[in-house]
């Protein structure tokens, strides 16, 4: 008989830990397939600003580029999708891949999505974590540098044993 297995421990680590600064006003929400979200003050009619904070295992040896392929790859297939420009970025000393697209959503219009994705490795594992922003992308937009600032402070480290 195998012995009980505990998850986290050195076969199963635990997710990392990953702390954000959210802008004033925004609040925590919990939804479903994600560890969490952040989402921007409410306006009437309008679209809801929202940073949603994604972990998926992968196996060890799962690289950031093989992430970065996948999410320009699904931004690319978006409605109308315009991917805006993308450079390797360093965020609180870990290496991202950081990626806007324009698009057209078909209840709520033209959406702004940022999407920023690095991965933790483990001895046993690879853990992707993925910071999504969705807002629609006005004039001076104050929602888009909202979750710009909010991704800028994510600071992803090692969770609990």
């Amino acid at each position: 008989m195998t012995a009980q297995q505990v998850f986290p421990s050195k076969a199963f680590p635990a997710y990392p830990t990953i702390r954000v600064n959210p802008p004033a006003g925004w609040t925590e929400q919990v939804v479903p397939d994600a560890v969490g979200a952040l989402m921007g003050p409410a306006s009437e009619g309008g679209y809801t600003p929202n940073v949603v904070i994604s972990v998926s295992r992968r196996l060890p040896g799962y690289q950031l580029q093989d992430i970065a392929a996948s999410v320009d790859a699904f931004l690319a297939d978006l409605p109308d999708a315009v991917l805006l420009g993308t450079e390797p970025v360093v965020i609180n000393g870990r290496p991202w891949h950081v990626r806007e697209a324009r698009y057209t959503h078909p209840q709520a219009g033209s959406l702004a999505q940022f999407t920023a994705v690095t991965v933790f490795h483990h001895e046993v594992a690879a853990d992707v974590v993925q910071l999504t922003g969705s807002c629609q992308p006005l004039e001076g937009d104050q929602d888009l540098k909202a979750i710009y600032s909010l991704v800028a402070s994510a600071d992803v480290t090692a969770g609990p044993a």
